[in-house]
């Protein structure tokens, strides 16, 4: 019972790591095509 107990924390804090660094991936991934998309912009005004 305990060693299910256990396995059932550790996965559960798997998850909760992996949800946080795929929310971490995906800001800067934003960020990065929020940026080119405003280099565009700029350099076709020119």
């Amino acid at each position: 019972m305990i060693s299910i107990f256990n396995y059932e924390v550790s996965l559960s804090n798997i998850l909760i790591s992996t949800s946080f660094v795929l929310l971490i991936l995906i800001t800067f991934a934003v960020i990065y095509i929020s940026y080119i998309s405003w280099k565009d912009k700029k350099r076709l005004k020119k």
